[in-house]
């Protein structure tokens, strides 16, 4: 006859420790026995955390004595209150910059940042293009690249440009006196 006080059932905090840290499909051996104690709050936690959804309950006879069971919790997805949402960490994606795209950035950056220092509105496509001696095709890619870089910010605004340009390594806006 097996001994049934040889195999221990796991305590309430042994299994709480072991939920804290559980991930979905992780599994827990909290008894080796024959049959569990009903008395056992170990035994009594596991079926309230079944009843609850967090785990799910198995029984398979240990492959080292086959006279026992290995009385076994998986934990499942379901959340818990103590449980840390993983959140995915927010990244602004960042495009690299053409060495084209450099030489227009390097020529336009500062004819918008003297705009902006003055609190002057954004200048127009046709306005940067003859400060900065490009064409106006390329201050539109330019602009793009600016904002696709995180290097200016473009807002919608009214008359005359329709647009306020803040440039983020400074702070300064156009059309806002600093």
């Amino acid at each position: 006859m097996h001994d049934e006080l040889t195999g221990l059932v796991a305590g309430v905090a042994r299994i709480d420790a072991w939920l804290a840290v559980a991930k979905p499909g992780d599994r827990f051996i909290y008894a080796t026995r024959l049959t569990l104690p009903i008395a056992s709050a170990g035994a009594a936690r596991m079926r309230d955390l079944a009843k609850r959804g967090l785990v799910t309950l198995v029984r398979p006879r240990s492959t080292l004595d086959p006279t026992v069971f290995n009385y076994t919790a998986y934990r499942t997805s379901t959340p818990t209150a103590a449980t840390k949402l993983e959140r995915p960490r927010l990244a602004a994606k960042v495009e690299t910059i053409a060495d084209s795209e450099a030489a227009v950035i390097d020529a336009l950056l500062p004819v918008l940042e003297r705009f902006a220092r003055y609190g002057r509105p954004c200048p127009t496509d046709r306005q940067l293009a003859a400060k900065a001696g490009l064409s106006e095709e390329d201050v539109k890619a330019g602009l793009e690249a600016m904002a696709s870089a995180h290097l200016i910010r473009v807002q919608g605004c009214a008359a005359p440009t329709y647009r306020r340009i803040i440039i983020l390594s400074s702070g300064l806006v156009t059309g806002i006196a600093a």
